[in-house]
Parts: structure tokens; sequence; C-alpha cells
């Protein structure tokens, strides 16, 4: 009952995207392309035929990683018997634009918005626990920065062991490195953010999630790509704040 048909036939009949998800889609496409694409990487700061340019990759690249982290979402979502909406965060994204101002595009902010889930009833019926379970809704959350970490190490799998000059291709290298800072930024556990979802599920899978994706983020820039060292961070991780903090929180 619960098969690839019946995800198919979810995915046709739920899939696609509000006229309202639409604009927040299109507002966040806009501000996040303006803060990636605001300092171009020289030093001089002038608006020329260059500065476009890198404006119109940062545009195609925002656009694919945004696109990858709702499909992953909805995908995800609807398989548990939930229809994900979209909705940007006005103050995420004027936080965002006045950063990237401020610092003239050397630090990003990325807090664009978060996910609504709603219960699609006749697509539950049977499932243990009928209903909205926080479970599921961390899931769902994770399903957008795991699709980017998918797609980012997808790319950077080609490089390495198939030799293909994905760093050298500027729109490519663009789409690495935004793919991982979306995650990022996306799991940081304030509402609505995904991290926030997570978050209200376990503390301690909060952690092991973070730090597994932090620490793979930290690995990556010293060249280092080993799902086991994540892992291990991760664990590391959960490690800590569970003898720092949660064995404390749980004692009366």
């Amino acid at each position: 009952m619960y098969g690839p048909f019946d995800l198919v036939d979810k995915v046709k009949r739920y899939f696609w995207f509000s006229q309202e998800e639409w604009k927040s889609i299109l507002i966040t496409i806009l501000a996040l392309t303006f803060i990636i694409g605001f300092n171009d990487g020289r030093k001089t700061g002038a608006i020329d035929s260059f500065w476009f340019y890198n404006l119109f990759i940062c545009l195609i690249v925002v656009v694919i990683v945004v696109l990858v982290h709702l499909a992953g979402q909805r995908i995800v979502g609807l398989d548990a018997g939930f229809r994900v909406e979209y909705k940007v965060w006005w103050y995420g994204i004027i936080i965002g634009l006045v950063m990237a101002l401020v610092t003239r595009g050397n630090i990003w902010v990325i807090l664009p918005g978060g996910i609504l889930i709603h219960h699609l009833s006749i697509h539950r019926l049977g499932y243990f626990r009928y209903g909205t379970n926080t479970l599921a809704m961390a899931m769902t959350a994770l399903a957008g920065p795991l699709a980017n970490i998918l797609l980012a190490t997808f790319l950077k799998t080609l490089e390495i062991w198939f030799n293909v000059p994905v760093s050298s291709v500027l729109l490519l290298d663009k789409l690495i490195v935004f793919s991982w800072v979306y995650a990022i930024w996306s799991l940081v556990p304030i509402p609505p953010l995904n991290g926030a979802l997570i978050l209200f599920k376990s503390r301690l899978m909060y952690a092991f999630i973070f730090g597994t994706i932090g620490g793979y983020a930290v690995l990556v820039m010293f060249g280092i790509y080993s799902f086991i060292f994540a892992f291990i961070i991760g664990a590391i991780f959960w490690l800590l704040f569970y003898i720092l903090f949660e064995r404390g929180a749980w004692s009366f």
C-alpha cells in the first residue's frame, strides 16, 4: 500500500508548489542571490559587467540549491503522508540583506524560511500513531539539508574519482559551496528553520546530526571527504552533549 507506486501517485498529486509558495520561493531566491553575489571576490568592489555576470551565476546556483532542498523535503513528506508548504521568513531575509550590506558580502547569513507540514488524512490511514508526529516532522525537515549535501558530494565525487574539473567551473564550484552553506544554516535551531523541528524531536538527535554535518563541512575544508569520519565527529558531539548537558537536564 505504501510502496513506490503510492509515492509516485502522491508526487503527481501534491508535489507542485502553490502560487503563494512560488511567491515565497521567488523572494527567497532573489534575496539569497543578492547576499551571496554582492561580493564577487574582487577587491575593487566595482559594479560592472563582471559583477552582473557573477550575480547571474549566483542566481542559477541559488535556484538549483533551493529547489533541491525543497524537493527533498516534499518527497520525504509525501512518503510519510504529509503535504509540505514553504514559507518565507521575512525577519531572516532582512537580517541576511542587512549583513550583506554591512559586511559588503563577506558574511553570509542564510535564514530564508521554513516549512509547514499539513496532514493528508487519507494518506496516513494505517500508519502507527496516526497523525503528525515529531519524528516524521524531523525527518521531513532533515531531508532538505541532506539533499543539498548529496548534491555537493556528488559533484565533488566527479572531481575526485573521475577527474572532472568541477572546481575550475565557476558555477559548479559555487554550487558545491552554497549547497553546504545552505544545508548548515538551515539546521540552526531557530523557528521556522529546519533545525527547530529536529531539535523539538530530540536534543540528542539534533546534536548528532549537527555534529555530523558540521564536522563533514570542516573536513571538506581540509580536503577530506569521509562520511565515516563525519559520523565519528557526530558521535563525539552526541556524547559530549549528553555528558555536559542532557544527563544533568533529566536529573531531579
